[in-house]
């Protein structure tokens, strides 16, 4: 004997009863009240718990104190330590030797990005320079308060410094910053000098 031949006939529809329906649907309202619930205490806990202020930033570093310890005989090196804009940030201040010369180095945060910097050698010769700014020639001068400055743009690097050669020796001021920082640091160093 043959088995009937099978239908298409679509599988009847299951009935649930009302309570059946409702152990159905328990599961999804349940994980959305839950969803809901987590959210709103992680809200509370966000709000409750809002960052401190940042405190201003206070030098790091007494630019003065740490000049008046360079040792005289490390090639007569008067040490600068120029009066600075207010708000900026000196990060260090130190005797170091760069290509075998006593160099005095201060660097400041002007800005989050914009930093400052001077070095400082009584030994200095265009080779030190040159290292120091790159071997791009100056685009012009600066005139501060008597001192003459060259000014550098080095190629490929936001960096411009500004050169001058003094009784102290050879200055090399830099930034990342446009020039008005520049010529802010030329005048403190020049009210220094004086």
């Amino acid at each position: 004997m043959s088995s009937p031949a099978p239908t298409d006939a679509p599988a009847p529809r299951p009935v649930l009863t009302v309570k059946q329906a409702q152990r159905a649907r328990a599961p999804w309202i349940a994980m959305v009240l839950s969803t809901l619930m987590v959210l709103g205490i992680a809200a509370a806990v966000l709000l409750m718990n809002q960052s401190p202020a940042t405190p201003p930033r206070a030098d790091r570093v007494d630019v003065a104190a740490a000049a008046a310890t360079v040792p005289q005989e490390e090639g007569d090196l008067p040490a600068l330590a120029p009066q600075v804009p207010e708000g900026w940030t000196s990060n260090y201040a130190r005797l170091t030797r760069l290509d075998g010369l006593p160099t005095w180095e201060v660097g400041w945060v002007v800005t989050e990005t914009v930093f400052a910097g001077l070095r400082q050698s009584a030994e200095a010769d265009r080779t030190w320079t040159t290292l120091r700014v790159g071997t791009a020639p100056a685009v012009g001068t600066v005139e501060t308060d008597g001192i003459t400055w060259e000014h550098f743009t080095p190629q490929g690097t936001d960096e411009q410094h500004l050169v001058a050669r003094t009784e102290g020796g050879t200055v090399v001021l830099t930034t990342t910053g446009d020039r008005a920082v520049l010529e802010d640091l030329a005048r403190a160093v020049a009210k220094e000098i004086r």
